[in-house]
C-alpha cells in the first residue's frame, strides 16, 4: 500500500512541475528607458515596454496594466500608451507600450540610477495574468 502511495505523490508532483512550466500566459518583454531624467514634476517620459514573446493571439488592450515597484516602495501605476501597429486592439509580440509618470509625481530624481522592477499584466478571462517582468535603471 505504501508504494501506490509514494507512486501517487510522485506522480501528482511531475503533473505538478509540468502544469506549472507551461502556462499559455507566461511570455517575455523588454524595457527601453528614457532619456530624459525624472523632475519633481508629474508626467515624465519613463520607459517603453516591448513585447518580446506572448501568446499568439495577444492580449486584448483593454486589460493592460503595468506596475513599476521602487525598492521599499509599493507598486505605482503609470500612465500608458500602446502602440497597436496593425489596429487590431490586441497588444501582440513585437508591439509596445510607451509610459509615462501620472500627474502625481510618484517617482522622482532621488530614483536616478536606480534599478525598478517593471511588470505587464493583461486581463484573460477576467483575471489579472502577468505577460512578463524585466527591470527598468532610470535616466541620471
Amino acid at each position: 500500500m505504501k508504494l501506490s502511495i509514494l507512486g501517487l505523490f510522485a506522480f501528482t508532483f511531475v503533473l505538478g512541475a509540468f502544469a506549472a512550466g507551461c502556462s499559455s500566459s507566461d511570455g517575455e518583454i523588454s524595457v527601453t528607458a528614457a532619456t530624459t531624467p525624472l523632475t519633481e514634476k508629474g508626467s515624465d517620459a519613463l520607459f517603453t515596454i516591448k513585447v518580446v514573446d506572448g501568446v499568439e493571439e495577444g492580449y486584448a488592450l483593454e486589460g493592460l496594466i503595468v506596475k513599476v515597484t521602487p525598492e521599499g516602495k509599493s507598486e505605482i501605476k503609470p500612465v500608458c500608451t500602446p502602440n497597436d501597429v496593425n489596429g487590431n486592439k490586441k497588444l501582440e509580440k513585437n508591439e509596445s507600450v510607451t509610459c509615462v509618470e501620472n500627474a502625481a509625481n510618484e517617482l522622482d530624481a532621488t530614483l536616478a540610477g536606480k534599478e525598478l522592477k517593471v511588470e505587464l499584466f493583461a486581463k484573460v478571462d477576467g483575471e489579472e495574468k502577468s505577460i512578463g517582468e524585466s527591470k527598468w535603471t532610470v535616466a541620471k
